[in-house]
């Protein structure tokens, strides 16, 4: 049966946007840039019928085209990785390119139209940013650590010991400023402060 509107399956990678729609079956690629996102607004505004898009959930490379599609007014959504995974094997295909990505997200959002995320606020996006962000650094310092005691069975210098001991004192003091930015996100949004009233309200 042919869809009554557009479907565009977008993998989105770090360099670059494979996209295929339906139902003439159609590849194409563009840079992920901003010039490939305008091309690409561009490029959904010509096709017949109501259009609508949907690409995997990629660690944040497809938030700026997310943001650059719906202000354009172009029906746009995020689906999960697990179920275009599990689209995917149901489907028996096991080759994984960018450009059969695209058909399988294309063809998921047929089969399940409901399944798509909308577009985070802007004040949750940049919750998201801020808590990866002290993710991050959290890492970083937990590295760090572990450096600095194998360095010091060693027997280190001194002067790196104390570098070790800067360095650790700037990652605490960026983590405290990130907590902090967390924690000013969370209040200025009803909707997440709410959620974090009723989770710190758990016992333990």
């Amino acid at each position: 049966m042919i869809p009554a509107m557009t479907v565009v399956g977008i993998d989105v990678s770090r360099d670059w946007l494979d996209g295929f729609c339906l139902p003439d079956e159609r590849h194409f690629q563009l840079p992920n840039t901003a010039t490939g996102h305008d091309e690409l607004v561009a490029r959904m505004k010509q096709l017949p019928g109501p259009v609508t898009v949907g690409f995997e959930a990629t660690g944040g490379l497809e938030w700026r085209l997310w943001t650059k599609l719906e202000a354009a007014g172009i029906d746009a959504g995020q689906l999960p990785p697990a179920q275009i995974k599990a689209f995917a094997k149901s489907c028996g295909t096991r080759a994984k390119t960018d450009r059969i990505d695209a058909a399988l997200i294309a063809r998921y959002m047929l089969f399940r139209p409901d399944a798509r995320r909308q577009l985070p606020t802007e004040k949750i996006r940049v919750l998201k940013a801020l808590t990866t962000k002290r993710a991050q650094v959290v890492e970083t310092r937990k590295r760090l650590m572990a450096q600095s005691k194998a360095r010091a069975k060693q027997g280190i210098p001194a002067e790196l010991e104390s570098m070790d001991e800067d360095l650790k004192a700037l990652l605490d003091a960026q983590i405290k400023d990130l907590e902090h930015r967390i924690e000013k996100a969370i209040d200025e949004d009803e909707a997440s402060a709410e959620k974090a009233s009723l989770l710190r309200s758990i016992p333990g």
